[in-house]
């Protein structure tokens, strides 16, 4: 199979090495302003030409992809919308590889929506572009667990690890001709933003759960949790929650304990949550040691929380 690679990131590098042992990969197309010079250095290695076109959609592009006449177009992370004239011009169409269960969870940073969203399972899905947003026919779909504990890192390093054999498998689908893809646009699903700087704000007098599904979706390699002591503003890392803690009324964002992990216990809508890793500016990450009755922000503060 003749196939024209577009990416971004680990799990595009991943997925590379993997398709070049059993199909001809004409090419690598790197976003202008890549994450990570991983994709960049395995098409180096494996003695790819490389492409990193400002306007993916543009005639002069369009020409070089002509002139390659790649049976299959991939996408895996990358990050401008693909048109009809590039997507129709392979003769088996333009397939996306997208970290969420589609039809839902279509849009961006979905592993973090998803953690956020308490979910037990992510999808990655591999489906055709059309002109929609992540709306194409689907032709393959997988699931990694979402475990309580988990957090951002660990669901990304699952899918991660698992992205390689869903690529490897859609395109082996694709060249024997055994694909009976299923129409999603006409579903109903779920849409969501990119996530974006002040969206990283505690509420409070949000519960325990949605704090702790919060914390951990944004924590490392993402920008963590915010809330202030104070005047000082920190960052949250790590916390710890379990579901039969006890349910009460009392001041949301009160510091009333120590938990069993040796953090601060801090008051919710509903509940407790107890606060393990924090970090104030440059200074280490440390176990908090607020004494009990210290306040931390109450929902008063004036930047975007989501």
């Amino acid at each position: 199979m003749r196939v024209l690679f577009f990416g971004d990131g680990h799990w595009a590098t991943l997925s590379l090495r993997q398709l070049v042992r059993d199909h001809q990969v004409l090419g690598v197309v790197l976003r202008t302003s890549p994450t990570d010079p991983g994709l960049a250095q395995a098409a180096r290695d494996l003695d790819l030409p490389v492409f990193s076109p400002p306007k993916v959609n543009d005639s002069a592009f369009l020409k070089q992809v002509q002139l390659l006449s790649p049976e299959l177009n991939l996408s895996v992370s990358y990050d401008q919308i693909i048109r009809r004239k590039l997507y129709e011009l392979p003769a088996l169409g333009f397939v996306n590889f997208h970290a969420g269960k589609l039809p839902l969870y279509r849009g961006r940073n979905v592993l973090n929506w998803a953690l956020i969203n308490g979910e037990e399972e992510i999808g990655i899905t591999g489906h055709f572009i059309d002109d929609g947003i992540d709306t194409g026919d689907i032709i393959i779909q997988d699931t990694v667990p979402i475990l309580w504990e988990d957090t951002y890192a660990e669901v990304l390093q699952k899918v991660t690890t698992r992205m390689p054999q869903v690529v490897a498998n859609a395109v082996n689908l694709l060249s024997s001709g055994t694909v009976v893809a299923t129409p999603q646009r006409h579903l109903i699903g779920s849409y969501f933003p990119a996530r974006k700087q002040g969206d990283e704000w505690i509420s409070w007098q949000e519960t325990s759960r949605d704090i702790y599904n919060k914390i951990r979706a944004i924590t490392r390699p993402g920008p963590g949790a915010r809330t202030t002591i104070g005047e000082r503003e920190f960052i949250l890392w790590k916390a710890h929650y379990e579901l039969g803690w006890p349910v009460y009324i009392a001041k949301p964002g009160q510091v009333v304990g120590r938990g069993p992990r040796q953090g601060v216990l801090v008051k919710t809508a509903d509940s407790l949550i107890e606060v393990t890793e924090i970090q104030f500016g440059d200074r280490a990450p440390e176990v908090p040691r607020f004494p009990i009755g210290a306040c931390l922000a109450p929902d008063t503060n004036p930047r975007k929380r989501v």
